[in-house]
């Protein structure tokens, strides 16, 4: 992969970083990918070599002692180095200007020692200045350097703060290098126990096979072979877009991490399919028990039966009816839109909402806790309760029409047919009466029944239309509540799908834009 696809594809993840809130660590890759495009724009064949380290480890010495003369003033006041000085092949100073006035380095020294033509050298202030606009220099200097020599001397190789910062920048150990300086006032012995001693260390902080070189820059020592091996360094342009792969790298690997993802690895979902469904379903199952299709199914019911009743109920039937509706019984029990838009009053969406937000906050766990916050913000927990509230109140409002109580032409000749067994009825009370004011002198005809034998008549027709009443009313009952539960099914699965979708919508949207930032991530190798 060339370092151009690297880099689009680094800002694409930063892109995506972006859009599901991670902005700080979005915004570092973007400073690596402009970073290392505007360093790769530069024409030429050098490398900048930077020397760095603490306060008096001697990396102005160094730099004049590789220069034969000063370059870097030296003074027994620290820290001696104010701000940056370039030393660089002098055939080459026109063209490594544009590069010197990106770093920002004002201080141009020109030598002729065609050895190291391919490298300037940088002497940095010391990255443990008690000037904090020195230590701040160097951070903002050390990322757009293209390779580093750390400069140690016997008393501070081993300063944890140093080793600390490297362990930071253990993936540039190809473009690392160690100078363990002041060897004159070492022994032989001496000499050799420190730099193993400093390999070990380094090794200890993630630089491996480390480079060390042992020399004095106030006597000479190793000075020339030092030279060399900066000389060696001979395909510049290669080192530097190596280093800008690197960090390219590393900003990869840090989106990476933000969002939980190893780069190149398949991408697991925060949330299984399983809990998913699950979350929809209970979504569903709150919304239901919220809404109560089997109470809109049974004023349904009871608006059928009141509707039945005026044109198929009995006389008594009637009677109750008119008595419900004077009553206003009748509107708070057979009013079957009015009760499905007053749901809000039935209960909390909460039942709905809370399984959303409980598998959104599970999913966001298993992120680092530093993406957690603004990953659950960006998934847009606070607007399923809204997109449910919409839902329902759509169902509500489109489900009126399919509520409006319908008739049936079976409702007529039913009440036909209980006129007839209301005048029976009539007529066998009246013949009771009259049997009970002339004293039993009217003749009465019997009915032989089986198992009962001679009943008289009045009693056949009383009991018989009692019995064909209420067979009568059944049926309008046994109507009613089929046409209620077939409205109330209707309505319970048009919940479900409207739920089912806002959940979708709203709840599941954010995370599933946040599944594919994390596959635009995780895709980055």
């Amino acid at each position: 992969m060339t370092l151009d696809e690297r880099l689009d594809r680094l800002a694409r993840g930063a892109g995506a970083a972006r859009e599901i809130g991670l902005e700080e660590v979005a915004a570092e890759a973007d400073v690596v990918v402009r970073r290392a495009r505007e360093r790769a724009g530069f024409p030429g064949a050098t490398y900048v070599l930077a020397l760095a380290g603490g306060t008096g480890v001697g990396k102005s010495s160094l730099l004049n002692a590789l220069a034969g003369r000063t370059v870097s003033a030296v003074r027994a006041v620290r820290p001696t180095t104010d701000e940056p000085i370039a030393w660089v092949a002098e055939d080459r100073r026109d063209e490594l200007r544009p590069l010197m006035e990106w770093l920002e380095v004002r201080h141009i020294a020109g030598h002729a020692d065609a050895s190291l033509g391919g490298v300037a050298i940088l002497d940095l202030p010391d990255v443990d200045s008690v000037r904090t606009e020195h230590r701040s220099r160097v951070d903002a200097l050390l990322p757009r350097i293209d390779a580093v020599a750390w400069v140690v001397d016997p008393e501070k190789y081993d300063d944890e703060r140093l080793h600390a910062y490297l362990r930071s920048l253990a993936s540039h150990a190809p473009r690392m290098r160690f100078v363990l300086n002041k060897a004159d006032r070492l022994s032989g012995g001496q000499r050799e126990e420190l730099a193993a001693d400093l390999r070990r260390r380094l090794s200890a902080a993630g630089i491996e096979s480390p480079r060390v070189s042992v020399v004095s820059a106030a006597r000479g020592d190793g000075i020339d072979a030092f030279r060399a091996q900066l000389a060696s360094e001979a395909d510049a342009k290669g080192l530097v877009i190596d280093k800008l792969a690197t960090d390219a790298r590393q900003a990869s690997l840090a989106l990476g991490h933000a969002v939980g993802v190893d780069i190149g690895a398949t991408v697991l979902p925060l949330l299984s399919p399983e809990a998913r469904a699950s979350a929809t379903r209970s979504a569903v199952e709150g919304a239901l028990a919220v809404m109560d299709p089997p109470g809109v199914a049974r004023q349904v019911q009871a608006a059928v039966l009141a509707r039945a009743r005026h044109t198929g109920g009995s006389l008594l039937g009637r009677v109750v009816a008119l008595l419900l509706w004077m009553t206003g019984q009748q509107r708070r029990s057979a009013d079957p839109t009015g009760y499905l838009r007053d749901w809000r009053r039935r209960g909390s969406l909460g039942r709905a909402v809370n399984p959303v937000h409980v598998a959104l906050v599970e999913a966001s766990g298993r992120l680092p806790a530093g993406s957690r916050a603004p990953i659950l913000r960006s998934m847009g927990t606070d607007e399923t309760e809204a997109a449910v509230t919409q839902a329902l109140d759509r169902v509500a409002r489109d489900t009126t029409a399919d509520l409006r109580v319908p008739g049936s032409i079976l409702w007529p000749v039913i009440g036909a047919v209980q006129l007839v067994v209301g005048a029976v009825f009539a007529f066998a009370v009246a013949w009771y009466v009259t049997l009970f004011v002339s004293g039993g002198a009217v003749a009465v005809a019997t009915v032989e029944l089986p198992a009962l034998g001679p009943v008289p008549l009045p009693l056949v027709l009383l009991a018989g239309s009692i019995v064909v009443s209420a067979i009568l009313g059944l049926i309008l009952s046994a109507h009613a509540g089929w046409i209620g539960r077939r409205l109330g099914n209707r309505l319970a699965a048009r919940v479900g799908a409207e739920v089912a979708d806002a959940v979708e919508r709203a709840g599941m949207a954010g995370l599933d834009r946040v599944e594919a930032a994390r596959r635009t991530i995780g895709g980055m190798t």
